[in-house]
């Protein structure tokens, strides 16, 4: 029986000893995980500096539903974008208000069909599908 756990702990390394065996398990666990954190802490912040990157207008109208009222360059049931472009100059008071429209909806300035709200769509989001509606004036 002696025999049989002796050979299990060999089979296992314990008849054998290694530079990492005589470290202290706590120490080599510190020593191990303390620089992950530090390196993960560091990669989100290089990850982030895309995220302020420009988002994509157009990309973001071509994901979402705005299609299925607005066009770019003929009215739909809401106005044609070009149209917006043409009464909205391109400012950063404008770009705010637009873009809180989509976000909260609105009605009276095409007319009398209200514009539906977009509570899931972001600020940020929302920013860039104006600038990219207002990039169309001609």
């Amino acid at each position: 029986m002696i025999m049989a756990i002796a050979a299990g702990l060999y089979a296992c390394g314990g008849g054998e000893t290694t530079e990492t065996e005589t470290k202290p398990i706590s120490n080599a666990t510190t020593e191990e995980s303390a620089p992950a954190p530090a390196a993960e802490a560091t990669a989100p912040a290089a990850e982030e500096k895309p995220a302020v990157a420009k988002k994509d207008g157009k990309a973001l109208i071509e994901a979402s539903d705005c299609r299925t009222c607005h066009k770019d360059d003929a009215k739909l049931i809401g106005p044609a974008y070009a149209d917006v472009a043409k009464k909205y100059e391109n400012s950063s008071s404008n770009v705010k208000m637009l873009a809180e429209k989509i976000i909260n909806g609105g009605q009276g300035n095409w007319g009398e069909i209200p514009m539906s709200a977009h509570p899931n769509v972001s600020v940020e989001d929302a920013s860039a599908m104006v600038e990219y509606i207002l990039s169309l004036k001609k």
